[in-house]
């Protein structure tokens, strides 16, 4: 049964070449034939598949050029009879997602294998709409002169791999593997000269019966269910007519949308610059709205653009390009902003000082994460956009190996902070010795680490220097150590010497911050003027001012010990006595050897060490402070 289709005279002159100057009335009128002409191919086409039950789970023949030729071909007329019947009647929402659905058959027909990933989408269904229209305007050879199944599938190899429409340049040809493998798609270079084959048959008629003529004009000039083809058809002539393939009202809202756009990144741009300054975290939290915000509103611009308003054509293609590189990019953006955003809110707990060694490592591990999501994203982002993405990581390999050589000093410093921070030797705030020099540490960052000396300067040692030299942390210390030689006078006698050392001993047992163990005090020689006790012991305190403190109290106690001896400290100088020299107290003299005596005959006397008993007794019994 022949279909008849209607004429350039009726809605052709409408809705596929669109000439400026009808009115909506107009449309309004042939609306009415449209849906008869609708009503009348839902009764063909039910009449036709009564006797055949659909399945939707049927794969799609293109085991031949005439299959493939076939499929395509009666995939546009079901498109063409979808917009008579449904969508142009009563665009919708849920009608556009089925136009796009019944898109996905012609589009599958191409071979898309030269066309960047992100342009694949736009760019095919052009190239569709173009090669229907070629197809539905020249005429084509008889089915039976078309090789099919049979022809192809001879064994060995004998089959044809490519078929061209005879006077033309549209090839078809069987893709060799893959997923798809021996399908017959249109070539690449066909899809790629689709447009250049619509411009020239466009002026020539229809060979083939159509649902709708001019369906290539009628999706070029209209927009989507957003925008009716009823409402671009009421505009003025001036904004229907073409500039570089898109009508002037495309080209309206196509710079509407971008100044929305920059509008919108100004006011983010904005935000990014409030950040307090006092606070890290809040620094990085502005700074990361400007990619947020240009990722968020990238996606629904491009969506107005290419799917509302529609352009296509070689601007829609370098519009969904751009859009997918900035999307990538926004991405990886967003990777380096917010990793010093999680940074800074680890670091914002009060267990982690903000300019301690654990703080900048947290800061280059969170940043060194965010450059390996954003080198990710980029790489994704470049295979999508077509790009060489396995020369593009070698050079980068070859480029950072060059970096790192020429880095190598500050390389040096970042793998000794990476030691500072794994063996914590210091931390901000110790007080340490570094070679002949002391201070405070202030700030120990990834190259170089900073000291305020007891002259409050600061002092700057880069990390591979800091590592490499012996630390010593007075910070960390249990105990401080007190250790002072006593040289007494030459006429000391060895009772006297004895009753000095018991009462030293005495003292560092008594004394409740002295640590016991071991503290002693011991005859250690003859010096060269005196006689040397050497008092050792630890003082319990890391606090260099208290220790100071105990220090001055127990040398003042040693003097009051000595005096009570009879005997006096010496000194290493000589002195010329010119007249008669005093004497040592013979009654303090005679009292000290009196109390050896008595220890001596009650066997208590506490050499070479005092009794377990005598130390429990004087540990710890002494007032301190006094």
């Amino acid at each position: 049964m022949k279909v008849h289709t209607p004429t350039p005279g009726a809605f052709a002159r409408v809705a596929a070449n669109h000439r400026p100057g009808r009115t909506f009335a107009a449309f309004a009128a042939l609306s009415i034939r449209l849906r008869w002409l609708a009503a009348s191919l839902a009764l063909l086409t039910t009449i036709a598949f009564a006797q055949e039950p659909a399945n939707p789970l049927k794969p799609v023949d293109r085991s031949s050029p005439r299959a493939a030729l076939k499929t395509f071909l009666d995939s546009g007329d079901a498109l063409g009879t979808f917009l008579v019947q449904d969508y142009l009647p009563s665009p919708s929402r849920e009608h556009f997602r089925r136009l796009i659905s019944l898109s996905e058959t012609p589009l599958q027909s191409l071979d898309l294998s030269e066309l960047a990933p992100a342009a694949r989408p736009k760019t095919g269904r052009a190239a569709a709409l173009a090669l229907y229209e070629v197809l539905s305007r020249i005429p084509l050879p008889p089915l039976d002169d078309i090789p099919d199944a049979s022809q192809v599938t001879q064994p060995a190899g004998g089959g044809p791999t490519r078929w061209v429409i005879p006077n033309t340049e549209i090839a078809l040809v069987r893709t060799p593997s893959g997923t798809r493998g021996d399908e017959f798609l249109f070539s690449a270079n066909t899809v790629a000269r689709a447009g250049e084959f619509y411009e020239r048959v466009r002026e020539l008629p229809y060979h083939r019966p159509l649902p709708l003529q001019g369906v290539h004009d009628l999706v070029a000039s209209g927009g989507a269910w957003m925008i009716p083809y009823a409402w671009i058809q009421s505009l003025p002539a001036s904004l229907r007519v073409p500039i570089a393939d898109q009508s002037a009202w495309k080209w309206i809202g196509l710079v509407l949308l971008l100044l929305l756009l920059a509008s919108f990144l100004w006011l983010a741009y904005r935000v990014s610059q409030l950040g307090d300054h006092q606070s890290r975290f809040l620094r990085a939290l502005a700074q990361f709205a400007m990619p947020a915000s240009l990722l968020a509103v990238t996606p629904l611009v491009t969506y107005l653009a290419l799917v509302q308003i529609n352009l296509a054509g070689s601007v829609g293609s370098a519009i969904e390009v751009t859009a997918t590189a900035l999307m990538f990019l926004a991405g990886a953006w967003m990777a380096w902003r917010l990793a010093p955003v999680v940074a800074e809110a680890i670091i914002a707990s009060p267990r982690i000082a903000p300019e301690s060694i654990d703080a900048h490592v947290i800061r280059v591990v969170a940043r060194l994460l965010g450059i390996f999501g954003g080198m990710a994203l980029l790489a994704v982002g470049a295979d999508r956009l077509g790009a060489p993405v396995y020369g593009v990581v070698a050079g980068l390999g070859v480029g950072g190996l060059a970096i790192a050589l020429a880095a190598r000093p500050s390389v040096e410093n970042l793998i000794g902070g990476m030691s500072l921070f794994a063996d914590k030797p210091i931390r901000v705030g110790d007080y340490c010795k570094y070679g002949d020099m002391a201070g405070t540490v202030e700030a120990i960052g990834l190259r170089s680490s900073r000291l305020r000396g007891q002259d409050r300067t600061v002092t700057t040692i880069p990390n591979a220097a800091m590592a490499r030299m012996p630390i010593v942390n007075l910070t960390q210390r249990d105990r401080m150590l007190l250790k002072a030689v006593i040289g007494l006078r030459c006429e000391t006698t060895p009772e006297q010497l004895r009753y000095i050392l018991v009462k030293l001993r005495e003292l560092l047992l008594s004394h409740p911050r002295v640590y016991p163990d071991p503290a002693r005090a011991r005859f250690i020689g003859f010096g060269a003027s005196s006689l040397d006790i050497e008092v050792f012991a630890y003082v319990t305190t890391r606090e260099s001012a208290e220790f100071l403190g105990i220090q001055e109290d127990i040398l003042l106690r040693i003097m009051d010990i000595v005096e009570e001896s009879g005997t006096a400290l010496a000194f290493p100088s000589q002195t010329l006595y010119m007249g008669r020299d005093q004497t040592p107290d013979a009654a303090k003299a005679q009292a000290a050897e009196a109390a050896v005596r008595r220890w001596r005959e009650e066997g208590s006397l506490p050499f070479p060490d005092f009794s377990p008993q005598q130390a429990d007794r004087l540990r710890g019994s002494l007032v301190y402070p006094p």
